[in-house]
């Protein structure tokens, strides 16, 4: 039996390991002005091509640097960064699909480049059973990457969700969720964040309790390789604006789905809804899933009222070129390459390009009031 427990009491974060946390005037100042940017990527998964392509005879390890490297300065560049990891760290023997177990190495890779929280909760993370919710916490604690949506146990959950961190004079609850997985049933006494209804409205109770200035839920939900939100995705995300979200940002479908900024007026609070952020790494090639996106936000408090300032997207696209016999994985920041001769052969720069005109043509005729970032770092 899969199980649903809501687990009311916080944990309080006060610092992120690898980034600042200077703020321009004392946090407990409620007349200071702060500002925080978070960002959000979407699947970083483990299909086996992307594990051997990691081994590094050299050094007689798994190095994954290469494979952020290219979007590095965003992710570190930003106050927080966060990521859905699609895989277990349940040990060897390694796997990808359809249980997937990853190096723990990846994790060292994901903090060098800039990532500070793993959202864990996704339709992979009872792929290893037991071994795989238990190690995989026991690995991200150890290297020190917070995470958040599976539990090794009920008293873990209750210590730990929702998870509140307070930096750079704000202080932001995130939850995380998936739909299922996959009907693998969740260990008994481990706890996954399951998105069920009744679980939901308290656990948007106790971070609104939490005296928050912003609410995150990052959920994994959607129909695989669809391009607009379902009806099941579009009655939770109603569920939770109307429970307290300030900011949903959504995972699963591996292909890049629509975004809001929904504006304040007399009736409703400002929120923004990212129905699916698409694969940020993985081995799939098909059309729509051999890239994805960054999402960045800017919150705002002055007075003691926290507001987003602003918001946008980034291109992401992952470079598969082989090199001495071996399949190799990069995320380019897809804009910055589009013309792009030096880097890729004409095949990459094609595929490249088809993907930038599919997004672009989804997201500019879809989104609501979010555009996207062309950044110029290179």
């Amino acid at each position: 039996m899969q199980i649903s427990l809501f687990c009311s009491v916080v944990l309080l974060l006060s610092v992120l390991p690898h980034k600042t946390t200077e703020s321009s005037s004392p946090a407990g100042n409620p007349i200071a002005k702060h500002e925080i940017t978070l960002i959000f990527t979407g699947d970083i998964m483990q299909h086996m091509p992307q594990v051997e392509a990691a081994w590094n005879e050299n050094f007689n390890t798994y190095i994954y640097d290469s494979c952020f490297k290219y979007i590095q300065p965003w992710l570190s560049g930003a106050d927080i960064a966060i990521a859905n990891l699609e895989t277990t760290l349940a040990g060897k023997p390694y796997s990808g699909y359809p249980a997937f177990s990853s190096p723990d190495q990846l994790v060292t890779g994901m903090l060098n480049a800039g990532i500070d929280i793993a959202g864990t909760a996704n339709n992979h993370c009872c792929d290893r059973g037991r071994k795989g919710i238990e190690r995989t916490a026991a690995v991200l604690d150890s290297l020190g990457l917070m995470h958040m949506g599976t539990y090794i146990s009920q008293e873990a959950c209750t210590k730990s969700h929702p998870m509140i961190l307070n930096t750079r004079g704000f202080r932001l609850a995130f939850l995380n969720y998936t739909y299922g997985t996959n009907g693998i049933p969740v260990p008994e006494n481990n706890v996954v964040n399951l998105i069920e209804k009744e679980k939901i409205v308290k656990d948007m109770k106790a971070a609104r309790d939490s005296a928050s200035d912003a609410v995150i839920v990052f959920i994994h939900w959607g129909e695989e390789y669809q391009r607009e939100p379902n009806a099941f995705q579009k009655e939770i995300a109603r569920l939770l604006v109307d429970n307290g979200a300030d900011i949903i940002i959504g995972s699963h479908p591996h292909v890049i789905q629509p975004m809001e900024w929904n504006k304040a007026d007399n009736l409703n609070r400002e929120n923004i809804i990212v129905w699916s952020l698409g694969n940020y790494v993985s081995n799939q090639r098909k059309r729509f899933t051999d890239g994805g996106s960054m999402f960045s936000v800017t919150l705002q408090k002055e007075t003691g009222h926290t507001s987003i300032k602003q918001a946008g997207y980034q291109l992401t696209w992952v470079y598969n070129p082989v090199v001495e016999g071996r399949k190799q994985y990069f995320i380019l920041p897809a804009a910055l390459y589009e013309n792009d001769t030096l880097l890729l052969d004409k095949p990459a720069q094609n595929d490249l390009k088809l993907f930038l005109s599919d997004s672009r043509e989804l997201l500019n005729s879809k989104n609501i009031n979010i555009g996207e970032i062309r950044q110029t770092l290179r």
